[in-house]
């Protein structure tokens, strides 16, 4: 009987496209995989902005694809908001197919002091002074809209603790292996706050990757792959 190709879904962060994902992509399918992918709402240059960005909105998203490609047991790997969406997708759809969780880069501090932390990054004057080759890869990804994705992205993190933020209470029920990997170079999300994440799952664990920062085209592709695929139940 012929061995039936192993699936997984990825996830983009914020401010990107699934086009992101597609160096790690690349790995996962010289070892055979089946990826899937798909861009949240409001992402990418042909993209009509919703009212505003949500992770319930994109964990919206993440079922409506789920559903029309009729995923069933699918390991899910969610980079940076991604991750934070995948698990509260799990935590708040009873009939979640979604098997297991990885993330990379994903970050659970969003107090106040962490989001103000993150603010002047989303600001189209700032990053036109001081990183014009991030605004040029923005165009790229966005086109004309690229500016109000920063805004819309600003509104939700200043939100997302008060609407939609992952509480203790949400995730330690959650009955599936959590993965929650981190570059050893990640300035925007600290040791901390994944390890206590991590304590609050019953089936949580930490996996750091080295040289690597937060951004995936900074970090050891071929490392993150090997830890997912080792750790596919």
């Amino acid at each position: 009987m012929e061995k039936t190709q192993p699936r997984i879904l990825f996830l983009h962060g914020a401010l990107g496209t699934s086009a992101d994902l597609d160096p790690l992509i690349a790995v996962f399918r010289e070892r055979g995989f089946e990826a899937l992918s798909f861009n949240f709402s409001g992402h990418g240059v042909d993209a009509t902005l919703p009212a505003e960005f949500r992770i319930d909105h994109f964990a919206r998203d993440l079922e409506a694809f789920l559903k029309t490609k009729g995923l069933t047991d699918i390991p899910v790997f969610g980079y940076s908001m991604g991750g934070y969406v995948a698990l509260y997708h799990r935590a708040n759809y009873e009939d979640s197919p979604i098997r297991q969780i990885f993330t990379y880069g994903t970050k659970f501090n969003w107090s106040p002091k962490a989001v103000q932390k993150e603010l002047p990054m989303l600001v189209p004057e700032h990053l036109e002074e001081k990183f014009p080759h991030f605004v040029e890869a923005l165009k790229a990804k966005h086109g004309e809209n690229w500016r109000q994705i920063l805004f819309a992205t600003a509104h939700m993190m200043q939100n997302l603790e008060r609407l939609d933020g992952l509480t203790k209470e949400d995730v330690s029920d959650l009955e599936l292996p959590v993965t929650l990997i981190l570059g050893d170079q990640d300035r925007m999300v600290t040791t901390e706050e994944t390890q206590l994440s991590a304590s609050w799952l019953r089936h949580g664990c930490v996996k750091i990757i080295s040289h690597s920062k937060h951004e995936l085209e900074r970090s050891n592709l071929r490392e993150i792959a090997e830890t997912v695929i080792g750790d596919l139940d």
